[in-house]
Protein backbone atom coordinates (compact mmCIF):
# COMPACT_ATOMS: atom_id res chain seq x y z
CA UNK A 1 0.00 0.00 0.00
CA UNK A 2 1.46 3.33 -1.10
CA UNK A 3 1.36 5.98 1.59
CA UNK A 4 -0.13 9.39 0.92
CA UNK A 5 -0.22 12.62 2.93
CA UNK A 6 -4.00 12.58 2.71
CA UNK A 7 -4.21 9.08 4.14
CA UNK A 8 -1.81 9.92 6.98
CA UNK A 9 -3.74 13.13 7.74
CA UNK A 10 -7.01 11.21 7.89
CA UNK A 11 -5.44 8.74 10.30
CA UNK A 12 -4.26 11.62 12.52
CA UNK A 13 -7.88 12.80 12.76
CA UNK A 14 -8.34 9.91 15.17
CA UNK A 15 -5.82 11.50 17.57
CA UNK A 16 -7.61 13.78 20.04
CA UNK A 17 -6.04 16.94 21.42
CA UNK A 18 -5.51 16.12 25.14
CA UNK A 19 -8.50 17.21 27.21
CA UNK A 20 -10.74 17.96 24.21
CA UNK A 21 -13.01 16.10 21.82
CA UNK A 22 -11.43 17.79 18.78
CA UNK A 23 -8.59 16.06 16.94
CA UNK A 24 -5.11 17.49 16.38
CA UNK A 25 -5.79 18.06 12.67
CA UNK A 26 -8.90 20.22 13.14
CA UNK A 27 -7.12 21.96 16.00
CA UNK A 28 -4.44 23.12 13.55
CA UNK A 29 -1.57 21.27 15.20
CA UNK A 30 -0.49 19.33 12.09
CA UNK A 31 1.44 21.71 9.82
CA UNK A 32 3.23 19.39 7.41
CA UNK A 33 3.62 15.72 6.54
CA UNK A 34 6.60 14.23 4.69
CA UNK A 35 6.63 10.67 3.38
CA UNK A 36 9.75 8.79 2.26
CA UNK A 37 8.91 5.21 1.40
CA UNK A 38 7.46 3.70 4.55
CA UNK A 39 8.77 6.47 6.80
CA UNK A 40 6.55 9.37 7.93
CA UNK A 41 7.80 12.68 9.29
CA UNK A 42 5.33 15.00 11.05
CA UNK A 43 5.77 18.72 11.74
CA UNK A 44 3.52 19.84 14.59
CA UNK A 45 3.02 23.25 16.23
CA UNK A 46 1.58 23.78 19.72
CA UNK A 47 0.34 27.06 21.23
CA UNK A 48 3.04 27.10 23.93
CA UNK A 49 6.00 25.00 25.07
CA UNK A 50 4.66 22.18 27.25
CA UNK A 51 6.72 19.03 27.74
CA UNK A 52 3.80 16.98 29.06
CA UNK A 53 1.52 17.98 26.19
CA UNK A 54 4.27 17.42 23.61
CA UNK A 55 4.97 13.94 24.98
CA UNK A 56 1.30 12.96 25.02
CA UNK A 57 0.64 14.13 21.45
CA UNK A 58 3.91 12.66 20.17
CA UNK A 59 3.12 9.26 21.67
CA UNK A 60 -0.51 9.25 20.50
CA UNK A 61 0.41 10.27 16.94
CA UNK A 62 3.21 7.73 16.77
CA UNK A 63 0.97 4.89 18.01
CA UNK A 64 -1.76 5.81 15.56
CA UNK A 65 0.56 5.87 12.54
CA UNK A 66 2.56 2.76 13.43
CA UNK A 67 -0.77 0.92 13.33
CA UNK A 68 -1.52 2.32 9.87
CA UNK A 69 -0.76 -0.07 6.97
CA UNK A 70 2.52 0.67 5.21
CA UNK A 71 4.13 2.76 7.96
CA UNK A 72 7.36 1.37 9.41
CA UNK A 73 8.82 4.42 11.13
CA UNK A 74 7.47 7.74 12.49
CA UNK A 75 9.42 10.89 13.30
CA UNK A 76 7.64 13.76 15.05
CA UNK A 77 9.05 17.30 15.11
CA UNK A 78 7.26 19.71 17.49
CA UNK A 79 7.66 23.47 17.88
CA UNK A 80 5.58 26.14 19.61
CA UNK A 81 4.12 29.40 18.34
CA UNK A 82 6.23 31.29 20.88
CA UNK A 83 9.32 30.48 18.83
CA UNK A 84 10.51 32.90 16.15
CA UNK A 85 9.55 30.69 13.24
CA UNK A 86 6.79 28.24 12.34
CA UNK A 87 7.60 25.06 10.40
CA UNK A 88 6.13 24.84 6.91
CA UNK A 89 6.76 22.68 3.84
CA UNK A 90 9.94 20.68 4.18
CA UNK A 91 10.38 21.76 7.79
CA UNK A 92 11.64 25.19 6.85
CA UNK A 93 10.65 28.18 8.96
CA UNK A 94 8.73 31.24 7.96
CA UNK A 95 8.73 34.51 9.85
CA UNK A 96 6.00 34.63 12.49
CA UNK A 97 3.05 36.88 11.69
CA UNK A 98 2.33 37.50 15.36
CA UNK A 99 2.34 41.20 16.29
CA UNK A 100 5.00 42.36 18.73
CA UNK A 101 2.68 42.46 21.73
CA UNK A 102 4.15 41.84 25.17
CA UNK A 103 1.04 40.67 27.01
CA UNK A 104 -2.11 38.96 25.71
CA UNK A 105 -4.87 38.93 28.36
CA UNK A 106 -8.00 36.89 27.61
CA UNK A 107 -11.29 37.60 29.42
CA UNK A 108 -13.60 34.58 29.38
CA UNK A 109 -16.74 33.18 31.00
CA UNK A 110 -18.21 29.72 31.20
CA UNK A 111 -21.66 31.01 30.23
CA UNK A 112 -23.34 34.09 28.81
CA UNK A 113 -25.17 36.75 30.77
CA UNK A 114 -22.52 37.40 33.40
CA UNK A 115 -21.37 40.78 32.04
CA UNK A 116 -18.09 39.51 30.58
CA UNK A 117 -17.87 42.18 27.88
CA UNK A 118 -18.61 44.95 30.38
CA UNK A 119 -15.81 43.62 32.57
CA UNK A 120 -13.38 43.29 29.63
CA UNK A 121 -14.03 46.85 28.42
CA UNK A 122 -13.66 48.44 31.84
CA UNK A 123 -10.59 46.36 32.71
CA UNK A 124 -8.92 47.46 29.46
CA UNK A 125 -9.61 51.12 30.25
CA UNK A 126 -8.44 50.67 33.85
CA UNK A 127 -5.19 49.11 32.58
CA UNK A 128 -4.72 52.02 30.14
CA UNK A 129 -4.85 54.46 33.04
CA UNK A 130 -1.68 52.97 34.54
CA UNK A 131 0.06 51.59 31.44
CA UNK A 132 0.65 52.91 27.94
CA UNK A 133 -0.09 51.23 24.62
CA UNK A 134 -3.20 49.20 25.50
CA UNK A 135 -5.58 47.57 23.02
CA UNK A 136 -8.90 45.75 23.21
CA UNK A 137 -9.86 43.02 20.76
CA UNK A 138 -13.55 42.12 20.75
CA UNK A 139 -13.39 38.45 19.74
CA UNK A 140 -17.03 37.77 20.63
CA UNK A 141 -17.83 36.85 17.04
CA UNK A 142 -21.54 36.22 17.60
CA UNK A 143 -22.26 39.08 20.00
CA UNK A 144 -19.78 41.96 19.53
CA UNK A 145 -20.33 44.66 22.17
CA UNK A 146 -17.51 47.13 21.49
CA UNK A 147 -19.39 49.31 18.95
CA UNK A 148 -22.16 50.09 21.47
CA UNK A 149 -20.02 50.26 24.60
CA UNK A 150 -17.62 52.71 22.96
CA UNK A 151 -20.23 54.56 20.91
CA UNK A 152 -18.46 53.81 17.61
CA UNK A 153 -20.26 53.82 14.25
CA UNK A 154 -17.28 54.16 11.90
CA UNK A 155 -15.47 51.45 9.99
CA UNK A 156 -11.71 50.95 10.39
CA UNK A 157 -9.33 52.07 7.64
CA UNK A 158 -6.41 50.07 6.29
CA UNK A 159 -2.70 50.62 5.71
CA UNK A 160 -1.09 50.49 2.23
CA UNK A 161 -0.08 46.87 2.94
CA UNK A 162 -3.72 46.00 3.78
CA UNK A 163 -3.40 45.89 7.55
CA UNK A 164 -6.57 46.90 9.40
CA UNK A 165 -6.01 50.05 11.48
CA UNK A 166 -7.61 49.78 14.94
CA UNK A 167 -10.07 52.51 15.89
CA UNK A 168 -8.85 54.59 18.84
CA UNK A 169 -10.96 55.85 21.71
CA UNK A 170 -10.38 56.59 25.40
CA UNK A 171 -6.68 55.84 24.89
CA UNK A 172 -7.33 52.31 23.58
CA UNK A 173 -6.77 50.71 20.21
CA UNK A 174 -9.98 48.84 19.36
CA UNK A 175 -10.92 46.08 16.96
CA UNK A 176 -14.27 44.27 16.70
CA UNK A 177 -16.12 42.38 14.03
CA UNK A 178 -18.95 44.75 14.91
CA UNK A 179 -16.99 47.53 13.21
CA UNK A 180 -17.22 45.57 9.95
CA UNK A 181 -20.93 44.69 10.05
CA UNK A 182 -24.09 46.61 9.29
CA UNK A 183 -26.69 46.98 12.04
CA UNK A 184 -28.92 44.28 10.53
CA UNK A 185 -26.16 41.75 9.80
CA UNK A 186 -26.18 38.41 11.64
CA UNK A 187 -23.04 36.30 12.02
CA UNK A 188 -23.74 32.61 11.36
CA UNK A 189 -20.31 31.01 11.28
CA UNK A 190 -18.88 27.59 11.99
CA UNK A 191 -15.45 26.49 13.20
CA UNK A 192 -13.14 27.22 10.23
CA UNK A 193 -14.67 30.67 9.63
CA UNK A 194 -14.40 31.55 13.32
CA UNK A 195 -10.77 30.44 13.36
CA UNK A 196 -10.07 32.58 10.31
CA UNK A 197 -11.65 35.68 11.86
CA UNK A 198 -9.82 35.33 15.17
CA UNK A 199 -6.53 34.67 13.37
CA UNK A 200 -7.05 37.73 11.17
CA UNK A 201 -7.79 39.96 14.14
CA UNK A 202 -4.44 38.93 15.64
CA UNK A 203 -2.22 38.82 12.56
CA UNK A 204 -3.81 41.25 10.07
CA UNK A 205 -4.60 44.18 12.38
CA UNK A 206 -1.96 46.88 12.79
CA UNK A 207 -1.30 46.41 16.52
CA UNK A 208 1.99 48.28 16.23
CA UNK A 209 3.16 49.81 19.54
CA UNK A 210 0.60 47.80 21.51
CA UNK A 211 2.08 46.30 24.68
CA UNK A 212 -1.08 45.04 26.39
CA UNK A 213 -3.94 43.46 24.42
CA UNK A 214 -7.12 42.60 26.32
CA UNK A 215 -9.21 40.06 24.40
CA UNK A 216 -12.95 39.72 25.03
CA UNK A 217 -13.80 36.10 24.24
CA UNK A 218 -17.30 34.79 23.53
CA UNK A 219 -18.86 32.83 26.39
CA UNK A 220 -18.14 29.12 26.68
CA UNK A 221 -15.20 26.95 25.62
CA UNK A 222 -15.73 26.53 21.89
CA UNK A 223 -14.02 27.22 18.58
CA UNK A 224 -13.22 30.90 19.14
CA UNK A 225 -11.47 30.20 22.43
CA UNK A 226 -9.45 27.33 20.98
CA UNK A 227 -8.56 29.35 17.89
CA UNK A 228 -7.29 32.25 19.97
CA UNK A 229 -5.18 30.08 22.23
CA UNK A 230 -3.89 28.29 19.14
CA UNK A 231 -2.93 31.60 17.48
CA UNK A 232 -1.56 33.82 20.27
CA UNK A 233 0.70 33.06 23.25
CA UNK A 234 -1.65 34.18 26.03
CA UNK A 235 -0.05 35.71 29.11
CA UNK A 236 -3.06 34.85 31.22
CA UNK A 237 -6.80 34.30 31.37
CA UNK A 238 -9.39 36.10 33.48
CA UNK A 239 -12.67 34.31 34.22
CA UNK A 240 -15.83 36.33 34.88
CA UNK A 241 -18.70 34.92 36.91
CA UNK A 242 -21.67 35.99 39.00
CA UNK A 243 -22.37 34.72 42.54
CA UNK A 244 -25.27 32.34 41.85
CA UNK A 245 -24.71 28.60 41.49
CA UNK A 246 -25.87 28.40 37.85
CA UNK A 247 -22.95 30.63 36.84
CA UNK A 248 -20.41 29.16 39.24
CA UNK A 249 -20.89 25.66 37.81
CA UNK A 250 -19.44 26.90 34.52
CA UNK A 251 -16.37 28.47 36.14
CA UNK A 252 -14.89 24.99 36.31
CA UNK A 253 -14.97 24.68 32.52
CA UNK A 254 -13.17 27.98 32.06
CA UNK A 255 -10.45 27.12 34.56
CA UNK A 256 -9.95 23.67 33.07
CA UNK A 257 -9.82 25.07 29.53
CA UNK A 258 -7.02 27.48 30.37
CA UNK A 259 -5.08 24.97 32.44
CA UNK A 260 -5.29 22.20 29.85
CA UNK A 261 -3.93 24.60 27.24
CA UNK A 262 -1.11 25.75 29.51
CA UNK A 263 -2.50 29.28 29.91
CA UNK A 264 -2.05 30.76 33.42
CA UNK A 265 -5.34 31.64 35.11
CA UNK A 266 -4.74 35.21 36.30
CA UNK A 267 -7.85 35.08 38.44
CA UNK A 268 -11.63 35.06 38.86
CA UNK A 269 -13.64 38.27 39.04
CA UNK A 270 -17.18 38.27 40.42
CA UNK A 271 -19.56 40.61 38.59
CA UNK A 272 -22.98 41.73 39.91
CA UNK A 273 -21.83 40.80 43.39
CA UNK A 274 -24.23 42.97 45.34
CA UNK A 275 -26.51 45.96 45.01
CA UNK A 276 -25.44 49.07 46.90
CA UNK A 277 -28.71 50.39 48.32
CA UNK A 278 -29.14 54.05 47.29
CA UNK A 279 -31.14 54.77 50.47
CA UNK A 280 -29.12 53.16 53.26
CA UNK A 281 -25.79 52.45 51.48
CA UNK A 282 -26.08 48.85 52.63
CA UNK A 283 -25.24 45.84 50.45
CA UNK A 284 -28.13 43.76 49.09
CA UNK A 285 -27.08 40.26 47.98
CA UNK A 286 -29.47 39.73 45.07
CA UNK A 287 -27.56 36.78 43.57
CA UNK A 288 -26.18 35.27 46.80
CA UNK A 289 -22.72 36.21 48.08
CA UNK A 290 -19.08 35.16 47.84
CA UNK A 291 -19.41 32.43 45.21
CA UNK A 292 -16.59 33.75 43.06
CA UNK A 293 -14.19 33.89 45.98
CA UNK A 294 -15.07 30.33 47.00
CA UNK A 295 -14.45 29.07 43.47
CA UNK A 296 -11.10 30.87 43.35
CA UNK A 297 -10.09 29.15 46.58
CA UNK A 298 -11.34 25.79 45.30
CA UNK A 299 -9.23 25.97 42.14
CA UNK A 300 -6.30 27.70 43.88
CA UNK A 301 -6.36 30.75 41.60
CA UNK A 302 -6.36 34.47 42.58
CA UNK A 303 -9.61 36.26 43.37
CA UNK A 304 -9.62 39.63 41.60
CA UNK A 305 -12.53 41.23 43.40
CA UNK A 306 -16.25 41.96 43.38
CA UNK A 307 -18.00 44.34 40.97
CA UNK A 308 -21.29 45.67 42.43
CA UNK A 309 -24.58 46.00 40.58
CA UNK A 310 -24.83 49.63 39.58
CA UNK A 311 -27.43 51.02 37.14
CA UNK A 312 -24.75 53.47 36.00
CA UNK A 313 -22.71 50.58 34.57
CA UNK A 314 -25.56 49.67 32.22
CA UNK A 315 -26.37 53.28 31.41
CA UNK A 316 -22.77 54.28 30.72
CA UNK A 317 -22.23 51.23 28.54
CA UNK A 318 -25.35 51.95 26.49
CA UNK A 319 -24.23 55.56 26.06
CA UNK A 320 -20.77 54.56 24.87
CA UNK A 321 -18.92 55.90 27.93
CA UNK A 322 -17.83 52.97 30.17
CA UNK A 323 -18.12 53.66 33.89
CA UNK A 324 -14.35 53.76 34.46
CA UNK A 325 -14.46 56.88 32.25
CA UNK A 326 -17.90 58.31 33.14
CA UNK A 327 -17.65 57.89 36.93
CA UNK A 328 -14.11 56.95 38.01
CA UNK A 329 -14.94 57.61 41.66
CA UNK A 330 -17.75 55.02 41.80
CA UNK A 331 -17.42 51.77 43.72
CA UNK A 332 -17.56 49.82 40.46
CA UNK A 333 -14.80 51.85 38.79
CA UNK A 334 -12.61 51.48 41.88
CA UNK A 335 -13.17 47.70 41.84
CA UNK A 336 -12.13 47.54 38.19
CA UNK A 337 -8.98 49.54 38.99
CA UNK A 338 -8.03 47.14 41.80
CA UNK A 339 -8.61 44.11 39.57
CA UNK A 340 -6.51 45.67 36.80
CA UNK A 341 -3.62 46.24 39.20
CA UNK A 342 -3.74 42.60 40.35
CA UNK A 343 -3.76 41.36 36.75
CA UNK A 344 -0.79 43.53 35.79
CA UNK A 345 1.19 42.48 38.85
CA UNK A 346 0.66 38.80 38.04
CA UNK A 347 1.43 38.83 34.33
CA UNK A 348 4.39 41.20 34.61
CA UNK A 349 6.01 39.24 37.42
CA UNK A 350 5.61 35.89 35.62
CA UNK A 351 6.54 37.04 32.11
Amino acid sequence: MELSSEGVRNELKKVKYPGFTRDIVSFGVVKDIEILGSKVKLFLVLPKPDERLESEIRNSATRALLGYPGVSEVYVHIESRELKGTPVQGGKAEKSKLPDIKYFIAVASGKGGVGKSTVAVNLAIAISKVRKNVGLMDADIWGPSAPIMFGINERPASTPDQKIIPIQKYGLKLMSIGFLLNDNDTVIWRGPMVHGAVKQFIEDVDWKDTDYLVIDLPPGTGDAQLSLIQTAPLSGGVIVTTPQDVALIDVRRGVQMFKKLNVPVVGIIENMSYLLCPHCNGEVDIFSKGGGKRMAEKFNVPFLGEIPIDPEIRKSGDEGIPIVISNPGSEAAKAFAVAAEKILKTIEETA
